[in-house]
């Protein structure tokens, strides 16, 4: 691959860091924000976060056309939402273009892990990355299901609020179950159940395929 520039190389070379450094702001950042400021960090973050997906897939250029069109719809919702509900389905189209997104950079990252032949810093950075990004990807769905059924799950002040669901599903996918904000439906219930199950298996199952190939790559390594 050619680079502009150095800059270009570097931010190239460490696309799995600046795609971890960005998930976590993304989750992270608009804590220390006030409610009104929320939307507007979380603009900046989203953008930041939809960027360095880009990075990650810009070696093939027909990825890189689909991904900036999902981001930029993403981006533009963010930055500009209806917040009059003046457009019924803005909203879950919004939130379904942004789990679309995140599936296809959960793929991506996989496809990378499961093709690398050994065990460096950008496979965990990735491996981490696709953990941290299902639970924004489970959020989205939470939020939608809560979007049809503002009743779904007790203990939120706000369906259209983010940050109260993406906390429940990080509660829920590490199985820590502080009961605070629980699922009131059939279909809420089932979707905890689903993620819950999800994040504890990519736990098990990651962690003994990474821990496999450093031993496979390390016993190659010894016999060379």
């Amino acid at each position: 691959m050619k680079y502009r520039s150095n800059f270009d190389r570097h931010f190239h070379q460490k696309r799995y860091l600046y795609l971890l450094v960005a998930t976590v702001l993304l989750i992270f950042l608009n804590s220390f924000f006030s409610k009104d400021i929320i939307p507007f960090v979380n603009g900046i973050t989203l953008t930041f976060f939809m960027v360095a997906c880009v990075n990650l897939v810009r070696h093939n250029k027909k990825i890189v056309v689909l991904f900036l069109s999902l981001a930029a719809v993403g981006i533009i919702l963010t930055w500009f939402p209806d917040r009059h509900g003046s457009i019924p389905l803005l909203f879950p189209a919004g939130k379904a273009v942004v789990v679309l997104f995140n599936g296809m950079i959960i793929y991506h990252i996989a496809r990378q892990i499961i093709i690398s032949k050994r065990v460096d810093p950008n496979v965990i950075s990735g491996a981490i990355a696709i953990y941290i990004i299902f639970g924004l990807f489970a959020a989205e769905i939470n939020l939608i299901i809560a979007h049809y059924d503002p009743g779904a799950f007790n203990g939120i002040t706000d369906p259209a609020d983010p940050g109260e669901l993406r906390y429940f599903t990080y509660v829920n996918m590490t199985t820590t179950g502080f009961g605070d904000i629980t699922p009131n439906s059939r279909i809420s219930r089932a979707a905890s159940v689903f993620f819950s199950l999800a994040g504890q298996i990519y736990l098990a199952v990651i962690i003994a395929y990474i821990v496999g190939k450093y031993v496979a790559h390390s016993d190659r390594k010894n016999k060379a």
